[in-house]
């Protein structure tokens, strides 16, 4: 755990050094572009004329390096910002590559897996923010989840027992992230997870015989009766 906190730490002082690097670069540039520049324009212009001419062409000389740097060290940046933040290396294999639809029911379909893909992954973001800062867990893995179309997902845990993710309103337009952690019981057996050291106890216990956090208020609105999108 503290060598992925060390990673994170490092990869954010990097990307902090490379966007500075890249600034610094673009700012020398433009500086040695107007040094260059001043005295011919100078020659031909008016001196307040020449000022302006020099403050342009150092503006588009530092811009087009800067821009230039980005293109650059992008691939190097996302690396820096993925592992900065705990997520996994983006990779676009061949197998799940976009091949257009040919009918409507293939592009359901499509949608559909996407849909699903995306849960699982907003339900391991989601579980970074709210249960596990450390991004070292399998509750952050995106692969660990499975997504659904209707955007929830569900983690398997042990025999009988999974935790559930859903986006709920909380106001003002924006998404609380909710998990629920279900087991085999049948209804009324959910109980709401809001830390990683809650879980760990809630199954500590149920391991032990022992009894448990009493359960929270179950949604007619989830996924427990719904197939996982392949």
């Amino acid at each position: 755990m503290m060598k992925a906190l060390w990673s994170q730490m490092g990869a954010r002082v990097g990307s902090e050094a490379l966007a500075t690097c890249r600034a610094a670069v673009a700012l020398a540039v433009a500086g040695v572009t107007a040094d260059l520049t001043y005295s011919p324009l100078r020659g031909y212009w008016a001196p307040d004329e020449s000022r302006i001419g020099v403050a342009l062409l150092a503006l588009i000389a530092g811009s087009v390096i800067y821009q230039l740097l980005g293109w650059i060290t992008e691939p190097v940046g996302k690396r820096l910002t993925e592992i900065g933040h705990g997520w996994p290396p983006h990779t676009l294999s061949t197998e799940a590559s976009w091949v257009p639809a040919t009918t409507l029911e293939d592009s359901i379909a499509q949608v559909a897996a996407a849909a699903a893909d995306d849960a699982a992954a907003r339900a391991a973001h989601g579980a970074q923010l709210k249960l596990d800062s450390s991004g070292a867990s399998l509750l952050t893995d995106a692969d660990c989840w499975r997504g659904y179309e209707n955007g929830e997902a569900h983690l398997f845990l042990a025999p009988g027992v999974s935790l559930y993710f859903r986006e709920v309103g909380a106001g003002y337009g924006r998404e609380s992230k909710q998990f629920t952690l279900l087991t085999s019981e049948g209804e009324g057996s959910s109980t709401d997870i809001r830390t990683l050291a809650q879980l760990h106890q809630h199954l500590r216990a149920r391991a032990a015989g022992l009894p448990v956090a009493p359960p929270a208020v179950d949604s007619a609105n989830d996924v427990r009766s719904l197939s996982p999108a392949v």
